[in-house]
């Protein structure tokens, strides 16, 4: 397989496991924290939209983010400041953080999820090596090595997603595991 298809299958899989995991919450479920040191599901979401969004235009592209356009009013968090993606913050400024209208905020992460996709596909596989990324951490870094990192971060911040939907609604359908478990099973009768 392919790096760029490789990436690209992960990124979406990481996008289909959080919006399986937001799916019905009410807004309080989603602004619900265990206590006033973590992050909620909808920090955690806007969080992904907003990293994904930074690393897009901002170090990829090099032109405005989408979060330019209107997007942190829309969310509560005007005026817009280009790092503002919750990385960083300590516990006054997560306390501060109020969750934004669930429709809004999945429709600005699916935005920026579109506009991903369609970067995503213009590259060729070679990019992935040459396309080189200024890290915010100083130097430059390959495209690929970018994608590890947000890998990585959408792994782990997905985990706390489904974690915390599970703390207050349970299980979730236990025959879900992102086609591996029904794989297994057809392979096996």
């Amino acid at each position: 397989m392919e790096l760029k298809r490789f990436v690209q299958g992960c990124f979406e899989q990481h996008y289909n496991a959080m919006m399986r995991a937001v799916d019905g919450l009410s807004p309080a479920e989603l602004a619900w924290t265990p206590n006033d040191q973590c992050s909620s599901i909808a920090f955690l979401v806007w969080h992904y939209g907003r990293t994904l969004d930074r690393w897009l235009h901002t170090r990829l592209k090099g032109d405005a983010q989408v979060w330019d356009d209107d997007w942190a009013e829309k969310l509560g968090r005007a005026p817009a400041i280009e790092n503002d993606t919750g990385y960083g913050f300590d516990v006054a400024a997560l306390r501060a953080y109020r969750a934004p209208d669930t429709e809004t905020l999945l429709e600005y992460v699916a935005l920026v999820r579109q506009e991903s996709i369609e970067y995503f596909e213009s590259l060729s596989e070679s990019d992935f090596d040459t396309v080189t990324v200024t890290n915010p951490r100083g130097g430059t870094i390959s495209l690929a090595v970018m994608c590890q990192q947000l890998i990585w971060e959408f792994n782990q911040h997905g985990g706390q997603i489904g974690y915390l939907r599970g703390e207050q609604r349970g299980l979730e359908d236990a025959g879900y595991s992102g086609g591996l478990l029904e794989s297994l099973a057809e392979k096996s009768t």
